[in-house]
């Protein structure tokens, strides 16, 4: 590293080391640059020691990528590097208890699955299950901006006028009771708790304050209430703290991001800050700028600023109409067919972005069907899988035994013979004695229930509470292995045919936690605590030669040689409906420009005139999304498309060979002896089927004898003519 390598406001912003900094950073103006290079500058020049420094990101992968970069310069061994849940996690971690003695150091970080089912026995306790205003889905989310807008109960219940109200106040209050009972806290908690920690105990703060001499955040515009008061408190004494983002992509407001804490709050609670605007972009082309700022600046809530691109000019920005969905994905796989046999690219050079999920599924369908290998970043997580979580619900439990929802999901996982009336004796024994689930099974004498019952939850009790005698003992590696034993639970899938896929995602979990035992000094509750915190991104292989599909959302961070942007249609994107505010508009525009400028050399918009929704009998009719209309039409050109699908077929009459135009279908017809391409195990002869269309099954030999029975509906195979 060296300082030469910065532009001018780069630099300025590297050297302002007294006092708080503002820094609007435009897209691919090199901000995670800046914040790399600030931490070095305060390290080199001994201005601060590397264990007074705190920086904060939304990622972990950001937060990896940083430490990387400065250790490859200078040592930052000490730097406090995290997502702001991280290292709420690690305050909580040393100081819990003053909160509330119930709480260890041990406790459980709960996912969304975990609330939904706190919430699940909430409802059912306060008979609420006929009441379609308290799914727990629906309450999930109350309770969220509630923690996100800094809310306690009292400020719930002094708002609360109605029926509605007054319960939704009773349920978050029984919610907050029931985590402390299973020593857990939920991800909004790993933010508010540190607050209300900071504001109870002025000692422990000062401590803080005194510790991280150096505040430096990214991605400022994404910050909510709650995130902005965590800094403020850390921040106020010595008031060393710079901020880096750009109001222009700030796209979480659903989810409580607030922009005015880098429009706005910022300078409020830090009067004289110091406002640097990175300008110079090294991402895109000027035509990708140019078209992206002419819809952005459309808002009238953002702070003024065009980007200069260093790359020059660039191709125009290709926007292609198709008449319905299934044309439009075929655009798509034709583009990047093309662009491969012209320009040598690699598929990883491509990403289509999409602003609803559901919106993959005919992208992939095509893809497949075109035997393009492409890669899904935002589905099912690893550790969201049924087998994975019932694995860690047993790390968790030996970690934490006051967790009812880990017991809950394991105590007939595998089967133990006990159903749902044996687990309600057991809750009703736990009310009675006031003490915690999993202690109830100490008491399993105490029930009618049979011999063979008793023996085994006696065993399973004793288990949980020898390995948790041996955390401190064993390593997280040698730990896991001896459950997996202990609990059959590798034996259950590897013996069942029909699990192999789940087995498999054991060894890859058993490689997850050898990785992490080799590399850090923690133990089994460090790596519970760090695949808690894992995001898709974190999952996400970009050295993968294959399409990437995400969402917009998901994709904010990234960048691509060539983006395909889908779905510009209104009512989809701009996804917004009739009562939504000017508000929700401007964070679409928004979410539009941080869409464009993810691509570095070549974009295209696309958009359908007819799209399948909710089935494929549903067919829904669209106009083109007003963005299309804001944007410079100098940075586009139209590009028509239409596709034929074409088949040789013999004329019984004549025996001559004709070209014929056929619509192909979803599901196909096939004949024995076709051969056919399979995503998985690739080509293969037809030697037997039964049935048509979509409910057709076909028998199927592959390379080295290997014989499969398929699903045709489920198989996605391709014909090879």
């Amino acid at each position: 590293m060296k300082l030469s390598d910065l532009n001018n406001e780069q630099l300025k912003a590297v050297k302002a080391t007294k006092g708080p900094v503002l820094v609007f950073a435009g897209a691919g103006s090199g901000k995670t640059r800046v914040l790399t290079y600030k931490v070095w500058y305060l390290i080199k020049n001994k201005i601060y020691s590397p264990n007074e420094i705190l920086a904060l990101t939304f990622t972990n992968k950001a937060a990896s990528e940083m430490k990387e970069r400065i250790n490859a310069s200078v040592s930052c061994d000490g730097v406090a590097v995290g997502t702001f849940h991280s290292v709420g996690a690690r305050i909580l971690r040393k100081h819990i208890q003053h909160l509330d003695e119930r709480y260890s150091n041990s406790f459980t970080i709960y996912d969304e699955s975990d609330q939904k089912s706190i919430l699940k026995d909430i409802i059912q306790e306060l008979d609420l299950s006929d009441y379609k205003e308290f799914h727990p889905n629906i309450l999930k989310s109350r309770i969220d901006n509630f923690k996100n807008s800094s809310m306690s109960v009292k400020d719930v219940q002094s708002q609360a006028n109605g029926f509605e109200n007054e319960k939704i106040a009773e349920i978050y209050d029984l919610y907050l009771e029931k985590l402390i009972n299973n020593n857990a806290v939920d991800f909004n908690d790993l933010i508010l708790l540190p607050i209300v920690l900071f504001k109870k105990n002025k000692k422990i703060l000062s401590s803080y304050q005194n510790l991280w001499k150096y505040i430096l955040v990214d991605e400022f515009q994404d910050t909510n209430s709650s995130q902005f008061e965590f800094i403020s408190f850390l921040g106020s004494g010595h008031k060393n703290i710079t901020v880096v983002g750009d109001d222009d992509q700030s796209i979480y407001g659903w989810r409580g991001a607030n922009i005015d804490n880098i429009l706005t709050n910022f300078k409020k609670v830090f009067p004289k800050a110091n406002e640097i605007k990175l300008e110079k972009n090294y991402r895109s082309s000027q035509r990708i700028l140019d078209a992206a700022w002419s819809v952005v600046s459309n808002n009238t809530n953002r702070a003024e600023k065009q980007l200069v691109a260093t790359k020059g000019k660039g191709d125009k920005i290709s926007l292609i109409s198709a008449s319905n969905d299934e044309q439009e994905a075929l655009a798509i796989a034709d583009s990047i067919k093309k662009d491969i046999k012209v320009n040598k690219s690699t598929f990883q050079d491509f990403a289509i972005l999409y602003r609803t999920n559901a919106q993959s599924r005919m992208i992939e369908q095509i893809l497949m069907r075109e035997g393009i290998p492409y890669n899904i970043v935002g589905g099912t997580k690893f550790y969201d899988r049924k087998e994975i979580k019932n694995v860690i619900a047993y790390l968790t439990l030996i970690c934490n035994p006051n967790d009812d929802i880990a017991l809950k999901r394991i105590i007939n996982f595998p089967v133990r013979g006990l159903g749902e009336k044996s687990i309600k004796l057991f809750q009703e024994l736990a009310k009675e004695k006031k003490i915690s689930l999993f202690k109830s099974l100490e008491f399993v004498n105490e029930l009618k229930l049979r011999n063979k019952q008793c023996e085994t939850i006696n065993n399973f009790y004793n288990s949980i509470n020898g390995f948790h005698e041996l955390l401190e003992k064993l390593d997280s590696k040698e730990l896991f292995r001896v459950v997996l034993e202990e609990f059959s639970i590798e034996y259950y899938y590897k013996n069942n045919p029909l699990e192999q896929d789940r087995y498999n995602n054991i060894q890859e979990l058993k490689s997850s936690i050898d990785h992490f035992a080799q590399n850090s000094d923690g133990g089994l509750k460090e790596f519970l605590q760090e695949i808690s915190l894992y995001t898709d991104l974190d999952d996400w292989n970009n050295k993968q030669n294959s399409v990437t599909l995400m969402t917009v959302h998901a994709a904010k961070g990234l960048e691509f040689p060539t983006v395909f942007i889908t779905g510009l249609e209104q009512g989809l994107f701009p996804l917004i409906r009739i009562d939504d505010t000017n508000d929700q508009l401007e964070e679409e525009r928004r979410l539009f420009y941080v869409a464009l400028t993810r691509a570095m050399e070549k974009a295209y918009l696309l958009n359908a005139h007819q799209r399948r929704r909710f089935g494929a009998q549903n067919i829904s009719s669209f106009v083109q999304s007003d963005f299309l209309n804001e944007i410079d039409e100098n940075t586009l050109k139209i590009n028509k498309y239409k596709s034929v699908y074409t088949k040789r077929i013999v004329n019984s009459a004549n025996g001559k060979s004709v070209k014929v135009s056929r619509t192909v279908t979803e599901f196909d017809d096939f004949s024995v002896g076709d051969m056919v391409q399979h995503n998985l195990f690739g080509v293969g002869t037809i030697i037997v089927l039964s049935g048509s269309g979509e409910n057709q099954k076909v028998g199927i030999e592959f390379k080295d004898g290997l014989k499969k029975k398929l699903i045709v509906k489920y198989a996605n195979l391709k014909r090879i003519d």
